[in-house]
């Protein structure tokens, strides 16, 4: 089992140190600017915590998981260890890559062991120790380039974050009309579990895939936005091709 500095303890940094610590890992020390945040993911994974990261100690090896404009600086301070960031987007020379392909929260459980793990290092060993790693909580673990990371955050950001905004603009229109987002909630589960056994695009329904024009020009009728005018035409013109 390894010894793991963990830099950062926001939500990646949370549900990592808790899957490492229970696989048996070491988790040496917590590194994060939030005291708060370093402490209280220390003590659950019984760590030393702290806040310098010019402080920190001995290990097999750090993991940096902080947002990716703050990767390359934290990286450039880490002497004489290996280290492995999180991102699914960012690529350092000398580091190695170590990233879960979910959406994270702290206050939301989530099981690690069905979370893919998409692994990199330029030196061979270090590879191999973050694959066993990442094999030690995760049953879907790949090696993958970086060009082939970079696309995957890529079709990540489609599918999750960009998903995650119409759900709120949907929250929105429906609460301006004095209706309860709980009723799109079936019918979101419903669209999700389709295309686990079915294609996207097979499991496309609505006006667009119907070619319901009327429908289509009523809809943006109603909107006021025009913004949203602008997302509704843009995305159901791709699904009109």
């Amino acid at each position: 089992m390894e010894k793991i500095i963990l830099i950062g303890a926001g939500n990646v940094a949370h549900h990592l140190g808790i899957s490492l610590f229970g696989a048996g890992h070491q988790i040496i020390q917590v590194i994060s600017k939030n005291e708060n945040n370093a402490r209280a993911l220390a003590e659950k994974v019984n760590a030393d915590f702290g806040t310098d990261i010019r402080k920190i100690k001995k290990a097999d090896f750090a993991i940096i998981a902080v947002n990716d404009d703050a990767i390359t600086s934290v990286a450039f301070q880490i002497k004489n260890m290996p280290f492995a960031h999180t991102s699914g987007s960012i690529s350092i020379e000398n580091g190695g890559v170590f990233y879960p392909l979910q959406t994270f929260s702290k206050n939301i459980p989530l099981d690690l062991k069905k979370v893919p793990f998409c692994i990199s290092a330029k030196d061979i060993d270090f590879e191999n120790t973050l694959l066993e790693v990442a094999k030690s909580i995760s049953n879907f673990v790949y090696i993958i380039n970086k060009k082939q990371r970079k696309t995957l955050h890529l079709a990540a950001v489609f599918a999750c974050n960009f998903s995650n905004q119409m759900y709120y603009i949907a929250e929105d229109l429906l609460k301006k009309s004095d209706l309860d987002f709980e009723m799109l909630k079936p019918l979101i589960v419903e669209t999700a579990n389709k295309i686990i056994k079915n294609s996207p695009l097979s499991a496309q329904t609505g006006p667009a895939q119907r070619k319901d024009l009327k429908t289509i020009e009523n809809q943006i009728d109603l909107l006021e936005d025009a913004d949203l005018k602008s997302i509704y035409k843009l995305i159901t013109n791709q699904i009109l091709k």
